[in-house]
């Protein structure tokens, strides 16, 4: 339902950065399925290379298309979304979605109902019909440890029920950044998204700085959507990897003590430097050897304070 500026509940935003065809399926899933109430729908594109805008603007003329210059990162470009929106629910979605049916209504009745629920998160699914995690504890350094060490991974496999052990009424440390509804009026005072962050972990900052004004988060257990996001964003790639560690050495750095966050570095610094070790004897694994190093001067030169967190993104 499309809404008036003054006649606005939803304000629905999205980031996008390429791949047309998966942006395309998710606005058409919305706009079949997300009615009922007064919305907007704002997309903000991250200068794709690809012709996104011309091409959303012409196929979906109903939409509020802001096109940046320049890639400015997941959280900075939301917050683009957020100053333009003039709803008073602000429902952040990735742009990589299968929408089958509607969850907006009751998330909107979780907020309405309950002043001490400050975001309201989506139960997500991957394409087989699995759950995909979609909430999750805040960093610890016990998690980094079996992160690291792999032990996570091996808990999981053999434990898989671990991973959805809490219902989903109890407040949550955080939920996932790819489908969640918040006040308009709470996330301008928590001054919306960190934009130092360029992407991953940007989600658990916010749910933090909610969680420390007193407010909960919780999850809505539609089984509406599909993420495909994680098909694709393995912890393998290059770039996943080394901005998730960027994002966790800034969560530490603000959110922590400085013990805390001393310990992170040493840990991790040391993991690396065995890592680099051991793929030395490794003549035909140089592509994983250059990202140990390349992770292991982002650590060391973070903790010596030689490194910026508002500098170019890529080390």
């Amino acid at each position: 339902m499309a809404a008036s500026k003054e006649n606005v509940m939803v304000s629905i935003i999205l980031v996008s950065y390429n791949r047309l065809d998966l942006l395309r399926d998710t606005i058409s899933g919305v706009l079949k399925y997300f009615t009922g109430f007064p919305q907007e729908i704002i997309l903000i594109d991250n200068d794709s290379n690809e012709p996104l805008v011309d091409t959303i603007k012409e196929e979906f003329p109903q939409l509020i298309v802001v096109a940046n210059k320049r890639n400015v990162g997941f959280g900075a470009a939301n917050n683009i979304g957020a100053q333009a929106a003039k709803g008073e629910y602000l429902l952040f979605i990735n742009s990589d979605l299968i929408v089958s049916g509607n969850p907006v209504p009751e998330m909107i009745a979780m907020l309405q109902t309950n002043d001490t629920v400050g975001i309201v998160g989506c139960q997500l699914m991957n394409s087989d019909g699995s759950l995909q995690p979609s909430y999750f504890r805040f960093p610890s350094l016990m998690m980094r440890f079996l992160q690291l060490t792999g032990l996570k991974s091996a808990i999981l496999k053999i434990l898989p029920q671990v991973q959805y052990a809490r219902y989903r009424a109890e407040a949550l440390d955080f939920v996932s950044g790819a489908f969640f509804m918040i006040r308009r009026t709470l996330f301008h005072e928590i001054n919306g998204f960190d934009e130092h962050y360029f992407m991953y972990i940007e989600d658990a900052d916010l749910g933090y700085r909610v969680a420390c004004r007193g407010k909960k988060s919780i999850l809505h257990s539609s089984r509406d959507v599909v993420h495909l996001g994680a098909n694709y964003e393995e912890d393998t790639n290059p770039f996943v990897v080394f901005h998730m560690n960027r994002g966790l050495l800034l969560f530490y750095k603000k959110n922590y003590s400085t013990p805390k966050y001393a310990a992170l570095v040493l840990m991790s610094v040391a993991f690396y430097m065995i890592k680099i070790v051991a793929y030395s004897w490794k003549k035909d694994h140089p592509i994983q050897k250059k990202q140990y190093i390349t992770l292991l001067r982002l650590y060391w030169r973070t903790f010596t304070r030689r490194y910026d967190f508002g500098e170019a993104f890529q080390d």
